[in-house]
């Protein structure tokens, strides 16, 4: 485990050194070099540039019974670039072991079987821990979460036109049922195909020599520079009324499909707590009609849906 990687202990931030920094995304990126060691942080920023990775890009995930899904989403984030998935299981009980095989065997897929209540933090700290030295990014998401490259042909050629940076915070596109009240027929990507006006909610990709401290699953704390999708650095993200862009990177979050699937991914649980999934304290009905929006149909998938389907 890098030396400065706090998974379970209170963090402490070195503010006395940093408040008379003004410009706040000045002052989270050396708060975080100042956490990692000065020396320590220079040190990788020269061995990042001179060492060959085995994977650009990476993907870390955990799930738990995805295999209706998961082909879909393996298929598509190998088209746009990725490389390398380190997925941690969950306990599943359907057959997504049986559909991973093929994956594992080109060694496409590292899979890791982790049993246990709450256990998604512990799972990204294991996958920085035992896999940071074999890529150069890695993508923290969910397997409802597909990365998408707006205009460069794959998510690779797009990260190379950024800064150094630390962190890359991707704006969400949350996806609503479409109306389909049952699961249908075929992939994700071409049955849901309406989101919300509104945006809330993130994710990142890391450079994870880099990281401090895992806080959530969305937004961590890294040293040196939190960039946007154009590059520039910032102090913070407000996810419930998320300003992030999307010009550029997208993270398209299928956060309902059906209300069948819906209901069925309720009963799973939450990765991160353990729980019966409920925000602020409202039931599964209530919760569905809040996040069901279908204000605007996008179209942005349609390229990559024949190319899927001839992967089955």
């Amino acid at each position: 485990m890098p030396s400065h990687l706090q998974p379970n202990k209170k963090y402490f931030w070195p503010t006395f050194l940093t408040t008379p920094i003004l410009n706040r995304a000045l002052r989270r990126a050396y708060r975080g070099i100042l956490t990692m060691g000065v020396r320590e942080y220079h040190k990788q920023i020269r061995l990042d540039k001179t060492t060959k990775f085995a994977n650009e890009l990476s993907v870390v995930a955990i799930m738990k019974n995805e295999g209706k899904y998961i082909k879909e989403w393996l298929d598509f984030h190998i088209l746009v670039g990725v490389t390398k998935f380190y997925l941690y299981d969950n306990e599943s009980s359907d057959d997504t072991v049986k559909i991973l095989k093929p994956y594992i065997k080109s060694g496409v897929v590292e899979y890791i079987y982790w049993p246990g209540r709450a256990m998604q933090k512990p799972a990204y700290i294991d996958a920085i821990t035992r896999f940071a030295d074999k890529t150069r990014y890695m993508a923290l998401i969910d397997l409802d979460e597909f990365l998408v490259p707006v205009k460069h042909r794959n998510l690779v050629s797009y990260l190379k036109t950024l800064p150094r940076f630390s962190q890359l915070v991707i704006s969400w596109v949350n996806y609503g049922s479409n109306g389909h009240k049952k699961q249908p027929k075929g992939l994700v990507i071409e049955n849901y195909t309406r989101h919300g006006l509104d945006r809330y909610g993130v994710k990142s990709i890391i450079n994870p020599r880099m990281i401090t401290f895992l806080g959530n699953p969305h937004y961590n704390f890294v040293a040196g520079p939190t960039i946007d999708e154009n590059g520039t650095h910032i102090g913070g993200v407000n996810q419930e009324h998320n300003p992030t862009t999307i010009n550029k990177i997208r993270c398209n979050h299928y956060q309902t499909k059906s209300y069948e699937e819906y209901l069925r991914r309720c009963g799973l649980g939450d990765v991160a707590t353990g729980d019966a999934i409920k925000v602020q304290g409202k039931d599964v009905e209530t919760n569905f009609r809040n996040f069901d929006k279908n204000d605007v149909h996008d179209n942005i998938m349609d390229k990559y849906v024949k190319k899927l389907k001839s992967k089955k």
